[in-house]
């Protein structure tokens, strides 16, 4: 994984494995959280990942474009 400061931005360079694997772990965080001390474990609220993952591309697990 590559990161890239660009100021009020960063990029994010992935290998298609590693992206499936960030989307499932926030994935099972959702599902077995505590919503009473999610934001403490995780940094973030219930709210915010699951806005964050809508945001995330739909990609098949292959690489094909």
């Amino acid at each position: 994984m590559e990161v890239e400061d660009c100021g009020a931005e960063i990029m994010v360079t992935m290998a298609r494995e590693e992206f499936f694997l960030v989307v499932s772990l926030m994935s099972e965080a959702l599902e077995t959280g505590d919503e009473r001390d999610f934001e403490t474990r995780v940094g973030a609220s219930m709210d915010d990942v699951r806005a964050l993952l809508q945001t995330l591309p739909d990609l098949p697990f292959s690489g094909g474009h």
